[in-house]
Order: C-alpha cells, then sequence, then structure tokens
C-alpha cells in the first residue's frame, strides 16, 4: 500500500468498521488493528517492513484517537 493510498483511505475504512459503528465497535476494531500493524510485530521482516507498519499503525492511531472522541468524530465526519 503506497503512502498516497494509505493517506486516501477513511479512518472507518482503515479501522474495517461502519460509520455509524457503536464507539465499543471502534475500540474492539482498533484493538484487532493493532495486533495485526503494531511495528513490534514487524521486526523480524526487516527495516522496511517496520518502517511501513509504523505508517499504518500511525494513520491508523490516528483514526482510532478521531473516532472515539466524539467531538472530533463529528467534526471528521
Amino acid at each position: 500500500m503506497a503512502d498516497d493510498k494509505l493517506d486516501k483511505l477513511d479512518y472507518y475504512t482503515l479501522l474495517g468498521v461502519e460509520p455509524d459503528a457503536a464507539l465499543d465497535d471502534i475500540k474492539r476494531a482498533f484493538r484487532t488493528f493493532a495486533l495485526r500493524y503494531h511495528p513490534d510485530r514487524h521486526v523480524e521482516r526487516g527495516p522496511e517492513a517496520v518502517a511501513r507498519a509504523t505508517a499504518i499503525y500511525r494513520r491508523g492511531s490516528e483514526a482510532h484517537e478521531t473516532l472515539t472522541h466524539p467531538q472530533q468524530r463529528s467534526a471528521y465526519d
């Protein structure tokens, strides 16, 4: 996934939830996302894999932060 494609993904798609998802669903989706993309899980694959996982994880963290705060979520929507 190229960085421009990553930047174009909306937060809901990135976490794999619907736009009307409940807060608990978003938190659960982020935990699953974090297990898959946390940079520490990609160390054995080399520095390029860690760098890519870091970029993806950082974007997912932004999504989680935005979607779990009601005011930020309404501004995002």
